[in-house]
Order: C-alpha cells, then structure tokens, then sequence
C-alpha cells in the first residue's frame, strides 16, 4: 500500500463569476499604484483568481511579487504566508524540491514566532513533499511534529470547554450562557479543521509505517484515523483507513479479516469516485484472494485494477507533460523579464546618448580641456554599459539553450519510456494470459517456460525504472556521494561474483590481472554500480566460449582500470553515440539478450561525480576495452 493521502487545504479565498474581467481590472491598478501596501492587497487578490483558473505560471509570478512587496513593507507575516503558499503551488505542479524549499522558509518563521497552528498546517504539507521525494522518514518526522501540536490543541479546547461549563470564562453579570454560545460558534470551525488535519496525519503515518514493516505503529494511527474519519463523517478517509487497515491484517496474516475491510473500503471509494485509492485497493484485493485460493476471484480483480491503472497512467502522463510545459513556461516568462530589462537598459543607453549630444553642443563654449575630461568620463560610463548589457545577453542566451536542452531531454525520456515499457510488457502480459487462458491445456515444461518469459520481462521492465530513476536523481544532484578508501580487488571480486552464473551460461571464462592490492577513493555502492555494468556488457556482447577481463595498472597515484572482453566490437559510429541518451545504441547481445539502454550513461554519471571519465576502445569483430581512472589512497 503506497497510496499517501493529501491534507485539502484552501491555499486561497474563493473568487467572483467574473474572474477574467476581475483580473484585467486589477493588473491595470498593479501598474498604476506604487503604495507597497495597495500593491500587496492587488497582488495577492491576482493570486487567488490565476489560482483558480488553473494559471500556476502567473500564480508563481504573482506570489514571488508577493514575497517582495512584503520584504519591502517589512510584513514578516504575510512573507511567510506568500512562501507557504509558493510550497503548496509547487506541490500542484510536482515541483518537489522547490515546494521543500519554499515550505521550510514557511515553517522556520512559524517556528520562531510560536504560530503552532501554522507549523501544523506546514509540516503536513512537508510530509508529503518528503514523502514524494522518496524520503519517508523525513517524512514520518514531520508529520510526527504536526501531530503533537494538533493533539495538544485538541486538549486546549476541551480544557477551555471546560473552564466554561464552569463559569470561569464567563463575566461577572452572569451572561455565561451567551459567553458559551460566542465561544462554541468561533471554536467550532477551529474544531474540525483540526480534526481534518488529525485523521489526515493519523492516516499518512499509518500508511508510512506500514510501508516501513511496522505493523503496530501502523495499525494503531489507522485504527486512531478509521473511528476518528467515522465519526466525524469523513468518508473519504474512511475509504482510505479501512482499506489500509486491510493491508496490515493481511500481512500480519488475518486474511477474512483484510478481504472484508478492503472490500468495504472500494465501495465507499468507488461510491465517492477515488479512482486512485480504488485501483491500489483492487490490488490489495487480488493478492488477498490469491492467499484465499481463490485465483479466478484474484485475476478478476487483477483485470479491474489493469483497466483502472492504464486510464490513471494516460491521465499521469498528460499531466507529467502539462507539469514540464508549465515549469518551461516559467522559464520562458523568466527569459522575457530578462529580455524585457535588456531593452530597458537599450532605451536608457539612447536617452544618455542623445543628453550627451546636448552637453557637447553646450560644452563646445566652455575651456578645450573641460570638454575633454566630460567626453572621456562619458565614454568609460558609456564602454562600461555596454559591457553589462553584452554580459545579459550572453546570459539570456545560455538560459534559452538549457532550456532547449531541458526540453530535448525530457522528449527523450518520455520516448524511451513509450517505447522500453511497451516490449516487455507486452511478453509479460500476453504469456501470463496464454498461461492462465491454457492451464489445463499446456504441460509443465511449457509452463516453466512462460513463467522464465514473464520473469525475465519483470526483470527488465523493473532494471529500466531503476535505472530511469537513477539516471534522474544523478542529473538534479539529489543522490548521495560518500566516496572512502576502497579495496580495488575486493570490489572486483564482489562484482564477478554477481555476474559469474551469466558468464557460466555462456561457457564464458572471467579473469582479474592485479599485481597487488589497490587502495582507491570511492563511493563503494556507485563504484559496484559501475564495475556490474561493465562486467554485464562484455559478458552480453561476447560469444560463447570467449573471456572477459578485469586489470589495472598504477601510475603517479591514479588507479587505471579496464574491462576487456573478446566480443563482437563496436564500430566508429557506434561508439560515438555510447553515453548519450539520444543515441538510440541498444543493440541485443549475442545470444539475443536485451538491456534498458541506460547502464551506460549511468555509468558515466556516476564516473563524473568521481571526477572521472569512462573510455572505451574497440575493433569489430575483436571485442571492446572500457577504462576509467581512481586516485589511490
């Protein structure tokens, strides 16, 4: 169960009808007005209309105004509410990482200045961000810190509830039963706001947990989130604790008990139109019924879920592509401020050249050696300007070609991702149907045989998400580099060893050429990742009975290092397109082997974080040698 539910939070008030007219109005007094307090109101009025039509580019322009008008009026309050809200926006538009910038400016001001309602509020949303950030327990911490402000609120109020049954909050004429009244209507909106976000931490904790293996933590916060969800009315997470509750009974093996309350979860879910929470939930069903023996039940429900996925995966991707064309466009508005000032300075150059003139026409009475010395000033100003302003265009030009790149990227990614997925996918679905279709039919030779195609295509289908993935986290910077002093050899070793039942089926013979042991600095896990994905090359590309080797020579404190093999070899072209994404090099090995076409330029990623640089030799027909360089320690 992996399904983390959002906390729904109004980022903004609502608006009128008239929206567009509304916003036209506006923007004409945004740029007549220069009071920073006015500008501050029309702002965060544009805000909340560009919010609401769904313009997130104008939205992230408007609250990074915000965030400087309210730096201007020394409004710390409202600057922290503008970064709060830039968190949520990025959110929207699955921008994670600037979310958890945004969000953690939030809740540090909210920290210092004892707004514990607020800091509730964002470290739920930081609980999520972390958590689609693929850090879980970072998320666990924040939504841990939410929950302990939000229960002592709810003591507070009973508390406060309390003292007024008492007559302690009321005045000294007696009005008590008015004072009650006043009270249980202001308290009354706070109360269920806090009960929402209760059941919501309540439930992703209980959902992390579970992720985790802690079946305590986690059935104890959904358990909390279930009766809490039930009590208040809150159907959707009732759906969502019920179904997840049905998850930890299944694995702490109380599997009528899980049949039951999934089954009652997908039909609140399906009856409140949660699709995504009723796919996962068919899922869940599935591996329930197969547990039950019940395996026409389980493939019914598989098919449920099949059909449920490929229209929640089309939607993804139409929104995954509208997410990378909404973060362009705020480049591109970046670029056009850029150009926008450029042709500013431009117009004030003109103006300063035609004062000039007029000084000159003046300065033509006055003594030779003046007019001398204000030409030479004006010409150094003038030489200096220029220079700026060949500086910003030479700046714009370089943001517009990462962005082209940007683009081209992601194109690429989404082809390979059409393209890799759909092969195995289609043997892994259409064996499995052929094996289920003909059980009875085929004989148990046969069988193993579709079982060996379905899990070779799962493992190739998950090999190209892992590296799809890993490829990602190299390219932003978020994976993690902890190089220390590595035995060459032992890595080595540890690498053949993993590639050695390959090699065997290929009666391939592996060999290590060390003249002694080799210290080197490294991050073992990526030097590993490195060493397999060579190894695993030389292995697919060398024909039966050939030999891949593994040496390394030192020279002036480096570590050089090579995997040769007797394969089949690579020609000019080919090897000029190795280590690039759109290359389109995958060509099968020589017993018809397939790759994800990204062990290579992961590869290569990771040598560039050591500082270093992949090589490779080859001659058709007589195999390849791929080098790559160490500093010794």
């Amino acid at each position: 169960m992996t399904l983390i539910v959002g906390l729904t939070a109004v980022l903004l008030a609502s608006g009128s009808a008239n929206s567009q007219q509304k916003a036209d109005s506006l923007r004409q007094l945004l740029e007549k007005t220069a009071d920073p307090v006015m500008r501050a109101s029309v702002l965060k009025q544009l805000t909340r209309l560009s919010f609401e039509s769904g313009d997130y580019v104008a939205t992230i322009q408007y609250l990074n105004q915000e965030v400087n008008t309210h730096l201007t009026n020394r409004d710390s309050v409202s600057w922290s509410n503008a970064q709060y809200s830039l968190g949520m926006v990025y959110s929207v538009v699955r921008n994670f990482e600037e979310a958890a910038r945004h969000g953690l400016l939030a809740k540090e001001f909210f920290e210092k200045n004892r707004m514990y309602p607020q800091v509730a509020n964002s470290c739920i949303n930081l609980g999520y961000i972390y958590n689609e950030l693929k850090r879980p327990d970072k998320s666990i911490e924040f939504y841990q810190r939410s929950l302990i402000i939000l229960e002592e609120q709810n003591s507070q109020q009973g508390m406060e509830a309390s003292y007024l049954n008492l007559g302690v909050l009321g005045d000294k004429t007696g009005a008590i039963d008015k004072t009650r009244k006043n009270y249980e209507e202001s308290q009354d909106v706070t109360r269920k706001i806090n009960s929402a976000s209760l059941i919501a931490v309540y439930t992703n904790l209980g959902i992390l947990y579970l992720n985790k293996g802690d079946m305590i933590q986690a059935e104890a916060f959904l358990d909390k989130a279930f009766i809490m969800a039930r009590e208040t009315g809150n159907s959707e997470y009732v759906a969502t604790a019920q179904i997840s509750l049905g998850s930890v009974y299944f694995k702490t093996g109380r599997k009528p008990e899980a049949y039951r309350a999934i089954e009652g979860g997908i039909t609140l879910a399906r009856k409140l139109g949660l699709r995504k929470l009723t796919m996962e939930a068919y899922a869940e069903l599935s591996r329930v019924s197969m547990s039950l023996n019940q395996p026409v039940l389980a493939y019914n429900f598989l098919e449920v879920y099949s059909r449920l996925k490929d229209s929640l995966y089309n939607e993804q991707l139409a929104s995954q592509i509208n997410n990378v064309q909404t973060r362009f466009e705020v480049g591109r508005k970046e670029l056009d401020s850029e150009r926008l000032l450029r042709e500013n300075l431009e117009q004030s150059l003109r103006l300063e050249r035609d004062q000039n003139s007029r000084i000159a026409l003046i300065s033509a009475l006055v003594v030779i050696i003046v007019l001398l010395g204000i030409f030479f000033k004006r010409y150094y100003f003038k030489a200096r300007s220029a220079n700026d302003l060949q500086e910003t265009n030479q700046l714009i030009e370089d943001q517009k070609s990462e962005l082209e790149q940007l683009i081209l990227t992601k194109d690429r990614f989404l082809s390979i991702i059409a393209h890799d997925l759909k092969n195995p996918f289609t043997s892994l679905l259409g064996f499995a149907d052929l094996a289920y279709t003909e059980f009875d039919e085929i004989t148990d030779q046969e069988k193993r045989s579709y079982l060996g195609i379905i899990r070779q295509s799962s493992q190739h289908i998950y090999s190209l998400l892992d590296n799809l993935l890993t490829w990602s986290r190299a390219q932003s910077g978020r994976i993690d580099f902890n190089p220390e002093p590595v035995n060459l050899l032992e890595i080595v070793d540890f690498s053949i060893d993993l590639v050695r039942t390959a090699a065997e089926n290929k009666q391939l013979s592996l060999y290590t050429d060390f003249t002694k042991d080799v210290v080197v600095k490294a991050d073992k896990n990526m030097l590993s990742t490195v060493l397999r994905n060579l190894l695993s090359n030389a292995i697919k590309f060398t024909p039966n009975g050939g030999s891949v080797t593994v040496s390394c020579s030192t020279v002036n404190g480096k570590a050089n290092l090579s995997v040769s093999d007797t394969g089949v070899g690579l020609d000019q072209d080919e090897l000029s397109r190795l280590f690039k994404i759109d290359g389109n090099l995958k060509n099968p090995g020589t017993n018809n082997e397939t790759g994800t076409g990204l062990g290579l330029i992961l590869c290569q990623e990771f040598m560039n974080i050591h500082k270093s640089k992949i090589t490779a030799q080859s001659t058709p027909g007589k195999g390849s040698v791929f080098s790559f360089s160490l500093d010794m320690v």
